[in-house]
């Protein structure tokens, strides 16, 4: 494949500077890169028909640093995205839950761990968590 096939909603963004000042960010992103670079090498040269990522690595790894940047850069993930449905129905859950506890708490957390997903996850693969 040439770089002129290479979808943009495919591509990886550049993680912001402030995930390398914070030692887990840094590691859960290398980790989640690392694994997903290796699995994909795997499903590429690999015997085909084969799971190569069984314990579905490459997800958890995402969900991992999501949660941390959930978590404890709350203050720094982006917006809301207009354009992004997954982000709507996550603010629409949040508002409809005016009630503080731990239902509201939960649909805070999924919606940053929504949000963290913008950081570091290809456009196309956002909307899926």
């Amino acid at each position: 494949m040439s770089p002129d096939e290479i979808d943009p909603g495919d591509e990886w963004p550049l993680p912001p500077p402030w995930m390398w000042d914070c030692d887990e960010c840094a590691d859960l992103y290398r980790t989640m890169r690392d694994v997903g670079d290796r699995i994909a090498e795997l499903r590429l040269t690999g015997e085909r028909g084969v799971d190569w990522d069984p314990f579905d690595s490459t997800v958890t790894t995402q969900i991992a640093l999501g949660a941390h940047l959930a978590a404890r850069h709350p203050d720094l993930l982006p917006d809301w995205d207009p354009d992004c449905g997954t982000c709507a129905g996550h603010r629409e859950r949040i508002a409809r839950g005016r009630e503080p506890g731990p239902h509201r708490d939960f649909d805070v957390r999924c919606g940053r761990e929504h949000l963290a997903r913008h950081v570091y996850a290809p456009p196309r693969t956002v909307g899926l968590l």
